[in-house]
């Protein structure tokens, strides 16, 4: 297949990413109902009075207390709409964009490709918030009061604005979509290639899995903090006429640090890593081997 293989194409390739990402985001999804649990979790309190002490300990109370469905379930609709176009734009607009940073074939230093990942994650983050604003919500709906995603979009744009309500945490979700990108792409790229140049790996599943494990532990280690003020920005239920205790991401870092110190930043970040872990396994995996099976040259 090498011997025919072609340069991507854009419309190709963003399917391609786009069908990787909500395969892995379906199989993870239960680890992300207990992350963002996590990260909301008794926000007041401190960092040693939680609800959900820990990712196992997490989902066994949220099965027992609420059933299996809402660990396999809650939000899990938008969650697949925000794969299937923040995903799909931020992954398939990675080659695009380094093709503009640099329009020849040579090989790419490490900040040009960072750059690249930035910079289709910040658009795909910044065009889907509303898919990631009603998953966060229906994902801390703990009574299960919220109507469906299509119902909840209407009231929060209604009672919420369009942008304003709509777009709420757009900020900390481009940090995050920037970050994520810039750290998972990139560090899979980069370290696959290398791993090719000093001849320790051929091209093939292996290479791709332990590349995609070390871009997990990167992506992890660098979106958690923004990760944590884009949950706690989405899931307040704003009221009219009563004042966000959110306001901006300077305001709810401080206010992070203030109350639960700098380790509240990285509240959820074993179950973080847990998802975006297998969940860039199952990613890079799969779009290699769909990009081999299409004919397309290797990432």
């Amino acid at each position: 297949m090498s011997g025919t293989s072609r340069d991507y194409t854009v419309p190709l390739t963003f399917a391609l990413a786009g069908i990787s990402n909500m395969f892995s985001g379906t199989i993870t999804h239960p680890i992300d109902v207990v992350k963002v649990r996590m990260q909301c979790d008794n926000q007041n309190k401190g960092i040693y009075q939680r609800s959900y002490p820990g990712l196992f300990r997490g989902a066994t109370k949220i099965a027992r207390a609420e059933g299996l469905r809402t660990l396999l379930t809650a939000g899990l609709l938008p969650s697949l709409c925000r794969e299937a176009s923040y995903s799909t734009i931020r992954m398939g607009g990675y080659e695009p964009v380094k093709k503009i940073i640099s329009p020849g074939n040579e090989v790419l230093p490490l900040h040009k490709k960072i750059l690249a990942g930035a910079t289709s994650g910040a658009i795909g983050a910044f065009l889907t918030t509303p898919f990631d604003l009603v998953k966060v919500r229906l994902q801390t709906d703990i009574q299960r009061k919220l109507p469906n995603m299509f119902v909840l979009l209407y009231r929060i744009g209604r009672d919420e604005g369009i942008l304003r309500g709509m777009w709420r945490g757009v900020g900390p979700n481009i940090g995050r979509g920037t970050f994520t990108t810039a750290a998972q792409i990139p560090s899979y790229d980069h370290s696959k290639h290398f791993l090719l140049k000093v001849g320790w790996l051929r091209e093939g599943p292996v290479l791709h899995f332990i590349s995609s494990i070390f871009a997990g532990f990167c992506v992890a280690t660098a979106n958690n903090p923004v990760d944590v003020v884009k949950s706690r920005m989405q899931s307040e239920n704003r009221k009219p006429g009563v004042a966000a205790k959110y306001k901006n991401i300077p305001q709810v870092l401080l206010l992070i640090i203030r109350t639960e110190g700098v380790k509240g930043l990285y509240k959820g970040w074993f179950p973080n890593w847990a998802r975006v872990g297998p969940h860039t396994c199952m990613t890079f995996l799969m779009f290699e081997q769909l990009r081999r099976i299409s004919g397309i040259k290797p990432l």
